[in-house]
């Protein structure tokens, strides 16, 4: 794939007005043409010479070698081009495959809208019900792809769209047929475009040529474009009535008198607003409908200053300038940054991505992380485009960049924030206020993983650079987590699932080529506790004065108390709650040479510590468990560090864990919710399968495209789908669905992760190739006692 001339590469960052920047992400389940949408996306706008195509392995955003020859993304990749002369869009295109979930969350994290792919013939799929609810406030655009395909369904589609995600539909443009002379088979060409009365039909020799032609009354589109436009001010008119005042009078009642403008405003307005969703569709493969959906990114998701700013950990009064964007407590010079993701690269080493809220990051300048309060320079910000780099002097609110240079080692992780000042190269004295400095935006939430492989060096020579390796893997994928086991010395390298662990293995041998054996994926186990412990108080010579017990965490209180502080401690759902916390507050008076923050992490530090092995199950770390410490907070005078606190800490933690007898303590094991899809005729065989050696749950069996979600179903919202103008579905109509050969049965089960560890060759098998399914996390259960022998074995 070929790049533009670096020239051209930088018109697309000539000055431009914040209001005509997008930073948009594209979601969907896998398979479902994201990576094929985003490559016609870079074609059309001019920023590569020819189409990417994924089954070639030559596309620009999947660039690791992983990726292409999988035929799937793997990591987030990051691209910028322009559309429409004026306007620019920082693209970011995320992975389908639930194993890969930390990589949709942390771009989330940064997007200010989203697109939203769905593939037409197997409608709304679990993963993208997954991220949709994960990215629940930001904007979002759909865009209905494969409408050229057997089986497609344009209205079934929307239908789902509407009750499996709550929202409502603005149909932008409604897709449009010929039929074959001989067969009479429905074939897609183009679109009814609904907003500008138009008919846009594709050529089939030329990707570069639409025909466009009015939708005069004489049509056989005219009614559908008539009842489509009905339809769409209806919608919008419920919130906006400005458009109503003009129907009514401008317009005369006529819903064909309304001019595109007027529409297009009203929509932008309802999709920024979270009130609706537009949806378009197209055929991305046959080059079909990604013009229209680029028009939509521009003209209907939000600017940066027209999105949400992100939650912080402080009151922040933030207000939006048309050039500066976020203006964070009045204070124009104060520039916000987030690290959203950091790798290693071979040439240029180590690159943290970051996005600006507010203000200027100038190259050069000296920079606070206010997430672990060090100081550090950076060195060249650098934009990307795919694998490509482009140097750039400064990055201003609301871009997407990449820090660079030795000193941004070790100095920054994925979730941090970076604050500087908008003009000096080191202005950071210029914050005296405190709340400034100490700002920072709430972190990325890591999920926890669930399986597990051994990590062993072929040699004892070999230990360091192992250790390196997986330091360099752990950064760059906060998901991966590394562990070592006291006792026995082992290594473990823990993750997502196994297809998760496999492309980390492939990436320490042939990427970091690491001199190392990777054992087989097995699952991770906890162990918790199933009462509370007694109080244990103590008070040193010294002054120190603490009371602590361990409680078990079934689930979160609905509200903290007052005096109350939780410091989430691992992925393992345990906390330290720290009680009578008023007087470490900052508005008290503290005294002391220790500072609060070092009693804080002390305390912090004991209870990771203590947490990381079980008592009963040695090797198994605790999970769902909750320290609850109490203390005056009043320090000796004379005390220079926090050494004798975290003593005491860990002294108490020890003898409430002793009060625990064998019996009180449980092995926990990951619980998946699975959607799996099977032919009707092979449903039988597959149930029998689960319910039988694998210990499944089964919740529910649908058909494929029933209007249900996973939740209990919205009355509001299937009304709202009842009540929707939707146009025929041609497609369906020849698709042969109704007979058990094509029939297609939804099972909704949750099962231990141990028996599906390798479920696919045992479903394709049972299936003759034609199953599929997708899982996901759903949470730790204890082991039944008739499997708890087994599994013991297993640890």
């Amino acid at each position: 794939m070929i790049l533009r001339s670096l020239c051209q590469i930088r018109s697309y960052y000539s000055k431009s007005s914040i209001s005509k920047l997008r930073n948009i992400g594209i979601i969907a389940h896998i398979d479902a043409g994201k990576t094929t949408t985003t490559e016609r996306m870079l074609f059309y706008s001019g920023k590569t010479k020819r189409i990417g195509n994924v089954d070639q392995g030559d596309t620009i955003t999947d660039f690791l070698s992983q990726e292409r020859e999988r035929g799937i993304t793997i990591q987030s990749a990051v691209i910028s081009f322009n559309w429409q002369k004026d306007f620019k869009i920082n693209l970011i295109d995320t992975p389908g495959h639930a194993d890969f979930t930390f990589e949709v969350i942390r771009s989330l994290k940064v997007l200010d809208g989203c697109v939203t792919i769905l593939d037409a013939v197997a409608g709304v799929e679990a993963q993208t019900e997954k991220v949709w609810k994960q990215s629940v406030g930001i904007p979002k655009i759909c865009f209905i792809n494969k409408m050229d395909r057997t089986g497609a369904g344009y209205s079934r589609t929307v239908k789902e769209l509407i009750v499996k995600m709550n929202t409502r539909v603005l149909l932008i443009n409604i897709p449009i047929f010929s039929y074959d002379k001989e067969t009479r088979e429905p074939i897609f060409e183009g679109v009814l475009d609904v907003v500008n009365k138009k008919v846009l039909k594709w050529s089939r020799e030329d990707p570069n040529k639409i025909d466009v032609t009015d939708v005069p009354e004489s049509s056989p589109f005219f009614e559908q474009l008539s009842r489509g436009r009905e339809s769409l001010v209806e919608t919008l008119g419920e919130t906006d009535e400005q458009l109503i005042e003009y129907f009514l009078e401008e317009a005369e009642g006529d819903y064909m008198n309304i001019s595109a403008k007027l529409l297009n405003e009203s929509i932008r307005k309802a999709t920024i607003e979270n009130y609706a969703t537009p949806v378009l569709c197209g055929a991305s493969f046959r080059n079909i409908g990604v013009q229209p959906l680029l028009d939509a990114v521009v003209n209907y998701l939000p600017s940066p200053i027209e999105a949400r700013f992100p939650n912080t950990n402080e009151t922040a009064l933030v207000t939006y300038d048309k050039d500066a964007g976020a203006i964070i407590n009045k204070n124009r010079n104060l520039c916000v940054a987030l690290a959203f993701k950091v790798i290693t690269d071979p040439i240029r080493g180590l690159m943290t991505f970051i996005r600006v809220y507010s203000g200027t990051l100038n190259s050069g300048n000296t920079v606070l992380n206010s997430t672990t309060g060090h100081k550090f320079k950076i060195g060249k910000l650098v934009v990307m485009h795919a694998n490509v780099a482009e140097e750039v002097k400064s990055l201003k609110a609301g871009e997407i960049g990449v820090l660079t240079g030795s000193t941004v080692l070790d100095n920054v992780k994925t979730g941090d924030t970076i604050i500087t000042h908008n003009i000096k190269k080191d202005g950071l004295r210029s914050f005296h206020k405190q709340k400034e400095l100490k700002l920072q935006i709430n972190p990325i939430n890591i999920p926890p993983p669930v399986v597990s492989a051994s990590i062993e060096p072929k040699t004892l020579g070999n230990k360091k650079s192992m250790e390196t390796v997986l330091q360099t893997l752990v950064r760059e994928d906060p998901s991966l987590q590394v562990s070592v086991d006291d006792e026995t010395g082992q290594t473990l390298l823990s993750g997502m699932g196994q297809l998760h662990l496999e492309i980390a293995r492939d990436r320490l041998l042939n990427d970091l080529n690491a001199e190392v054996d990777v054992g087989k994926v097995v699952v991770s186990y906890k162990e918790t506790i199933g009462k509370n412990s007694d109080l244990h108080k103590r008070e040193t010579e010294l002054g120190y004065k603490l009371e602590l017990k361990i409680d078990p965490l079934y689930e979160m209180p609905k509200e903290v108390k007052d005096d109350e502080v939780w410091h989430y401690l691992s992925t393992d759902n345990n906390y330290l709650i720290m009680e009578n916390h008023e007087t470490l507050q900052d508005s008290k008076e503290w005294p002391f040479q220790i500072s609060r923050d070092m009693v804080v992490n002390a305390l912090i530090s004991s209870s990771m510590v203590a947490l990381q092995k079980g008592r009963k199950f040695s090797s198994l770390p605790l999970h769902s468990c909750a320290i609850r410490i109490k203390g005056n907070w009043w320090l000796p005078l004379e005390a220079t560090s926090p050494s004798e606190f975290l003593a005491l800490s860990r002294s108490l933690i020890l003898e409430a864990f002793n009060d625990f007898r064998e019996e009180d303590f449980f092995v926990l094991e990951p619980i998946m919710n699975m959607s799996i899809s099977v032919p009707q005729q092979d449903m039988g065989n597959v149930l029998q399968d689960l319910t039988g050696g694998r210990k499944a749950n089964v919740l529910s069996i649908e058909d494929e495209h029933t209007l249900s979600s996973g939740d209990s179903p919205n009355i509001v919202f299937q009304k709202i789908a009842e009540q929707q103008y939707l146009p025929p579905d041609p497609t369906l109509k020849n698709a042969n669905l109704s007979d058990n050969t094509h029939s297609v049965k939804v099972i909704k089960a949750r099962v231990p992760l141990k028996e599906v560890v390798s479920y696919m060759s045992k479903l394709r098998s049972l299936t003759q190739g034609r199953g599929n399914y997708h899982m996901e996390y759903h949470g730790m259960e204890r082991v039944t006692a008739d499997r708890l022998a087994a599994i013991l074995e297993e640890i």
